[in-house]
């Protein structure tokens, strides 16, 4: 017998070890009454899991929660980072995994038993904890994906596939037989695909490959993206000669659902973040004005302060490739897109470039002009940046005003004070067939945010609003960018 889970779920895609926000972030969730917990192998490089382990076990050291009362989800599938560097020294040897796909440079992916066990061990000392009570395999779809790529051979790859599956719950039915973990199941972004999608997974054939194992298997969860935007679960049937969705599938054969992405939407114009944005009124004058200035602080650090220094030739090539912040601000401030490609370009772009310089320039540099010239250039970097994310989040600010509008539209006036997060969670939440939202809460704020919702009746329309809303959105999107 499975235990009730909470209406919203602790997701930890970027939750890792050792950040304070963190920790405290899922210390509010789990002793304010969420008792789910999602995480995965390849979340922050097994740092997810290490601060989940980190938690739950001070917790029930001090008598805060029990144990029985968390249902802990996880996940194995990803090759990546650390991992990957090692299955590639692996492979050289001849030592390699069974099934490996190999996605790209960055990226491997492998559902196979011996490499599920290997996982398995590695997350277990993560965890710290004696089970895991539900172990899903983490996108499987890869393979499709790639073997559209390499073989237009539909069937075939498709037969492939499912056994692959197979041979994967056959292991993970052998690991319930020893209660290692409770029951097991599938997170797959293309469930709610269309059944000609070339990536699609179909919960059908899956569920009858579970039975044929055994009549009395644990496959009992079943993971999937869902929000405003990508409507598919509710819209689409693709389950049953396509007489039914996804979920409506699911709730037939009594399989807990669990929601991915309420409220980050990937869309054909890139990720929209389902919240509201606060920006201050921006002067496109003093905008330029930055920009200028900061080219020009650049150029006087290459130019004139740096020049005069003693500084190996590859070190002056890297500090020339960091040093381009105002021109490449100037060159591409309109064509960003949006926020959250914006502050992916911080994360993984300007704030790295910015971390090399501070390195360098205390350990190298020792002309006091030079770093107070330096130390003046930095702080005009954060304020062009902080500018440049002003305006872009002036534009979706706008856009969140606009799906506000849809959405109360067809709402009950009593949601409407809402934010857009806790009416999109709400509205998902209340869906049909549908058991846990999962909600990444990286700061105590955002837990604060969206606990709220738990103590709110359901949304009687869920399916309605949503359908409505996609529907509004795509056709704004074919006339204008909503970004």
């Amino acid at each position: 017998m499975t235990k009730p889970i909470s209406k919203i779920g602790f997701g930890c895609y970027r939750i890792n070890t050792g950040i304070e926000q963190h920790y405290n972030s899922l210390l509010k969730a789990l002793l304010e009454g969420v008792n789910l917990i999602d995480t995965s192998s390849n979340y922050s490089m097994g740092g997810s899991e290490s601060l989940v382990g980190k938690v739950l076990n001070e917790l029930i050291t001090e008598n805060k929660i029990q144990r029985e009362d968390i249902t802990l989800v996880t996940k194995g599938g990803y090759i990546q980072g650390i991992l990957l560097n090692e299955l590639k020294k692996l492979k050289e040897e001849g030592k390699i995994f069974e099934e490996v796909v190999e996605e790209s440079d960055r990226l491997w992916h492998c559902i196979s038993p011996d490499f599920l066990e290997d996982q398995l061990r590695r997350q277990f000392e993560r965890l710290n904890t004696p089970y895991i009570d539900y172990y899903l395999l983490h996108n499987p779809e890869y393979f499709l994906e790639n073997a559209a790529h390499s073989n237009p051979d539909k069937s075939k790859a498709s037969e492939i596939y499912y056994g692959r599956i197979e041979k994967a719950f056959i292991y993970l039915e052998k690991q319930c037989d020893t209660g290692r973990i409770k029951y097991y199941g599938v997170s797959s972004n293309t469930f709610p695909a269309y059944s000609d999608d070339p990536s699609f997974t179909s919960l059908e054939r899956i569920y009858e490959i579970a039975n044929s194992i055994s009549k009395s298997n644990r496959f009992k969860m079943i993971q999937l993206p869902l929000n405003l935007f990508e409507a598919g679960a509710v819209k689409i049937k693709n389950q049953q000669n396509k007489t039914k969705t996804v979920l409506e599938y699911a709730a037939d054969k009594d399989l807990k659902v669990i929601i991915n992405r309420p409220l980050n939407a990937i869309t054909s114009k890139g990720l929209v973040r389902l919240a509201d944005f606060k920006s201050e009124q921006l002067e496109e004058k003093d905008f330029i004005k930055q920009i200028k200035l900061v080219k020009l602080l650049e150029e006087d650090l290459l130019n004139e302060k740096l020049s005069g220094e003693e500084i190996h030739e590859e070190d002056l090539k890297k500090l020339k490739s960091c040093l381009i912040t105002g021109k490449q601000i100037d060159e591409n401030w309109k064509f960003f897109g949006s926020i959250e490609h914006f502050n992916d370009l911080i994360r993984q772009l300007f704030a790295p470039r910015i971390n090399t310089l501070l390195d360098y320039f205390e350990k190298n540099i020792s002309d006091e002009g030079a770093k107070e010239l330096f130390n003046n250039y930095i702080q005009n970097v954060y304020r062009l940046l902080n500018l440049t994310g002003n305006y872009y989040k002036l534009r979706a600010e706008k856009r969140s005003r606009f799906i506000h509008g849809l959405v109360n539209s067809k709402l009950d006036p009593a949601y409407h004070n809402l934010t857009l997060s806790q009416k999109t969670v709400l509205i998902i939440s209340s869906v049909k067939g549908v058991d846990c939202v999962l909600a990444g809460m990286t700061r105590p704020e955002y837990a604060d945010d969206l606990l709220r919702v738990t103590e709110l009746s359901k949304v009687e329309n869920a399916e309605e609003i949503i359908s409505y809303v996609s529907s509004e959105i795509e056709s704004a999107n074919n006339k204008t960018e909503i970004s």
